[in-house]
């Protein structure tokens, strides 16, 4: 990959062109910027706010060309009828007669307040056209910039109930304010929406955020968002998903043309005015390897070796992270050769969350969400090994590049993937994110393990890779919406505390992934967790059993007869990733192989025997050869009874214990259960029940 940068003579010259421009009409020295604002605008809370408040840090990055001025004031409403309306202050006064070349308008938060927004609300689009006049009237030449509110977040006290909905309605209100109005759009939200930890009370950034802040507006004034850049996942020996329409993204500097050559074919794309490029690649021919050249200005990325294919996105936590040289197949696997048509990209973790404390060096970096950095071309040993199985079975049957993209992490938990944006829309699920690492929310040896981690913070905001959506704002909103196949999932281990939650966390992760991808068919084939002598477990698999029954494009694949007693890290990776790709094959390719494992439709009831039915059914088999075990009869009272069964044609008879009046069969419920039945597919049952018809229990008694 090759990159010309002339980003810092592009911002020079432009800075001077400006300055000469406004000297010529004004007969200045200096660009004027105002500041106006409310109490994140006037530095609240910043100690020596005259240097860290953000208009103080813009003026550091402006330099001496630029006079910039704070007028921000502390608890300022847009809104005219507001409790503290901002026309009413002096800084507005000051801030006319300063009459500035540039106005920076940042207000609103205060607004979200309900002696405000439920009142006054309609008024503001009005009021903020009002007030940009007002600057117009002292200087028709002036530059107006509104900016989208900065967040606030769910610990602050009014966030639940009102102010998260009306802090939404402000900001989309604004997009409007500024189109109506013809002035510039600066987005606030976004770069420090992924950054909690600057924001102690929840709504006022520290001297951090204002750096950010001021970084975030240098830009837009400038134009200047650091020139070409694209996310990780496009580099060298790539592959993109094939595909009708193939997303290529990235950042550039505002209003410059990107194009992109691959295969012949030129594309164009206009960057944005948030710096923001996107174009769709069409008519690409699957195969490979490609070169392609996406150019900027005076900037050009070249990038070698590039394949089209399928693309599978592999998250999780140990289970998927554990590396191939670690599994039983590693022993065959080592010694075959690269199959060059699977390319594989790892999201590495610069430090393992094992049970030390971190380094200052690491906490900043944890803090500042470096915590992942991916690149393609990794060698096998070191990759997951239940993804590298699945993209060896899947590419050998399609016979078509793939692509395999692991983020994972050992023990993180689901909640860290999803985005904190979605979780703020659940009410119950936004209880995950204040306090985290003290609520029960959070299954308590992953609170443990970061908190041994975080034992040498040098900061009271709690910063983790185990966070609720960590793991998202630090890798995963970075490739949205890089193209993918489907999503392959093993995690749940660090959840099974609390199986209920978990599904009503995963049903929303899948939902707002499948939104992100513009995909509400998107897969997601996942693993039901393995057999281990843990008590919760057996619950955990019924749960995640439901899933796939309820969630649709959803598919799991069983492996309780894949576990160990004692440890949670089962080395067999390669029948998991062989039993997620035949999951894969058959219904996300639609190839005619039997993927489906027996699962119980009906009972019928003897007097000393039950049979029991099976949809796919067909070929029922066990796993070892010997009689079927892992059923349990259960009677009214709730006690249980282990039993035996024989196989007869698709269907398993299980005798009744004398006097045991049977109201529900279990199957697979031990921990570790030695659960053996299977069909001619060679995926075995899972954990799963069925309840007895009441007329057979009429009629024992």
């Amino acid at each position: 990959m090759n990159t010309l940068e002339n980003r810092t003579a592009r911002a020079t010259i432009l800075s001077m062109l400006l300055f000469l421009i406004l000297i010529n009409v004004n007969g200045q020295t200096k660009i004027k910027v105002a500041c106006i604002g409310n109490s994140v605008t006037y530095g609240l809370g910043i100690p020596k706010r005259s240097v860290f408040s953000y208009p103080a840090k813009l003026q550091a990055l402006l330099g001496e060309g630029y006079e910039v001025k704070n007028y921000g004031h502390s608890g300022a409403t847009l809104l005219r009828k507001g409790h503290r309306p901002y026309y009413l202050t002096e800084e507005f006064d000051s801030a006319l007669k300063y009459k500035p070349d540039i106005a920076v308008i940042n207000l609103g938060l205060n607004d979200t307040d309900p002696r405000n927004w439920p009142d006054y609300g309609l008024a503001f689009e009005a009021d903020y056209a009002w007030l940009i006049a007002q600057f117009r009237k002292i200087n028709p030449n002036i530059e107006i910039y509104v900016a989208l509110l900065s967040p606030i977040f769910s610990g602050h006290p009014r966030f639940k109930s009102g102010t998260h909905r009306w802090h939404q309605a402000i900001n989309n209100k604004m997009v409007k304010v500024a189109r109506a109005n013809e002035v510039q759009l600066i987005d606030l939200f976004a770069p420090l929406v992924k950054r909690p930890d600057l924001f102690p009370d929840n709504i006022h950034p520290v001297k951090e955020g204002a750096a950010l802040m001021a970084k975030t507006v240098y830009s837009y004034l400038l134009k200047d968002f650091g020139g070409l850049h694209m996310p990780e996942l496009f580099g060298d020996g790539m592959v993109l998903q094939r595909g009708d329409s193939i997303p290529v993204f990235g950042k550039g500097n505002p209003d410059q043309v990107v194009t992109v050559d691959f295969q012949g074919k030129r594309r164009h794309a206009t960057v944005d005015r948030h710096g923001k490029w996107m174009l769709y690649l069409t008519g690409v021919k699957t195969g490979g390897p490609f070169d392609m050249e996406i150019n900027h200005s005076k900037q050009c990325i070249t990038l070698k070796d590039v394949l089209v294919g399928d693309v599978w996105l592999c998250m999780g936590q140990s289970n998927m992270d554990f590396p191939l040289q670690a599994s039983q197949s590693w022993g065959e696997e080592g010694r075959q050769l690269k199959n060059n048509n699977i390319r594989l990209f790892k999201f590495h973790a610069i430090k393992a969350t094992d049970n030390s404390p971190w380094d200052s060096l690491t906490l900043e970096k944890v803090n500042g969400l470096a915590y992942f950095k991916g690149d393609w071309n990794v060698e096998r040993k070191g990759f997951s090994a239940v993804a590298f199985h699945f993209g060896v079975s899947v590419q050998g049957q399609l016979n078509v590049p793939i692509g395999l993209v692991q983020l994972s992490l050992g023990g993180a938990p689901i909640e860290a993937f999803v985005d904190k944006k979605a979780l703020w829309e659940d009410p119950l699920l936004v209880n995950l994110l204040e306090n985290w690492a003290n609520s029960d929310y959070i299954m308590p040896w992953v609170r443990e393990r970061a908190t041994v981690n975080m034992s040498n913070k040098f900061s009271n905001r709690k910063r983790h890779p185990y966070q609720p959506s960590y793991i998202y704002d630090a890798a995963l909103s970075n490739i949205i919406p890089f193209g993918v196949k489907g999503m392959l999932w093993y995690q749940g281990e660090s959840n099974t505390h609390n199986p209920d939650l978990y599904k009503r966390l995963f049903f929303l992760m899948v939902r707002d992934y499948r939104q992100k991808w513009h995909n509400p068919s998107l897969p997601i084939v996942y693993v039901q967790l393995p057999g281990m002598a843990r008590p919760s477990w057996p619950n955990f698999r019924k749960m995640q059993q439901e899933i796939a029954q309820e969630l649709s494009f959803s598919e799991m694949v069983v492996t309780v007869d894949l576990g160990d007693s004692l440890d949670v890290h089962p080395a067999n990776k390669k029948k998991v990733g062989e039993r997620l790709a035949l999951k894969a094959l058959s219904q996300t390719y639609g190839m005619e192989v039997l993927a489906d494992a027996p699962k119980m439709s009906s009972v019928e009831c003897g007097q000393e025997a039950i049979f029991v039915s099976f949809d796919h059914g067909e070929g029922l088999c066990t796993l070892n050869g010997e009689k079927v075990m892992g059923f349990e009869l259960v009677n009214g009272k709730g006690q249980s009874v282990s039993v035996l069964g024989n196989i007869t044609g698709d269907q398993v008879k299980l005798t009744i214990p004398r006097d045991f009046h049977v109201k529900e069969i279990r199957y697979a419920y031990e921990p570790f259960t030695r659960a053996n039945l299977s069909n001619t597919s060679g995926m075995p049952m899972g954990t799963s029940s069925i309840q007895v018809p009441s007329k057979r229990n009429e009629q024992l008694k």
